[in-house]
């Protein structure tokens, strides 16, 4: 498994990052395609770089983060210090939880969903496996549909695919 200072730099590399032009319309669209919602607050669980976070705070809402390495909350100091970091998740009207749930056991996912009730989540999770899964912290892999199963079960249904930032991205709300 790779160290989070690591992690941090790979992303980097890869332009995950808010000195990447094309990763700021990225998020910039993600938010974007959300506006029709009646969202104010929003957490971004698992922020990494904080590019989301940066893009809906932009778009005008209330935004906090909530990131478990120690690397990427102090880029994130640096680079969004307007955005509150949070040691714990909290309810909002929108998680946006983009590319974090296959780093998360059911056991951890059951327990932050107990935790906090968003009106809305913003989702995004491969079902591609490939030969880095171990090294990149990825224990949770399901199919699009186990997914939906999954968040089901937890009382919130499918209300539309998306278009960004993934190919898998898709909107729940609570039901």
């Amino acid at each position: 498994m790779i160290t989070d200072a690591e992690f941090l730099r790979i992303e980097l590399e890869m332009g995950i990052s808010l000195d990447n032009p094309a990763f700021l319309q990225l998020g910039a669209a993600t938010a974007k395609q959300l506006s029709d919602l009646p969202v104010r607050t929003v957490l971004d669980f698992g922020a990494g770089t904080g590019v989301y976070s940066d893009a809906f705070h932009k778009a005008g809402y209330d935004v906090k983060a909530c990131e478990k390495f120690q690397s990427h909350i102090e880029y994130m100091k640096i680079r969004v210090p307007h955005i509150d970091i949070l040691g714990n998740a909290i309810t909002t009207d929108l998680l946006v939880f983009i590319e974090t749930a296959e780093h998360m056991t059911d056991k951890e996912l059951d327990a932050l969903f107990k935790q906090i009730q968003p009106s809305y989540i913003l989702f995004s999770s491969t079902s591609q496996r490939t030969e880095n899964d171990e090294a990149w912290g990825h224990i949770n892999i399901k199919e699009q549909s186990e997914w939906d199963a999954y968040f089901l079960n937890k009382g919130y249904q499918l209300i539309r695919p998306l278009a960004y930032p993934t190919n898998w991205s898709k909107l729940y709300g609570k039901g």
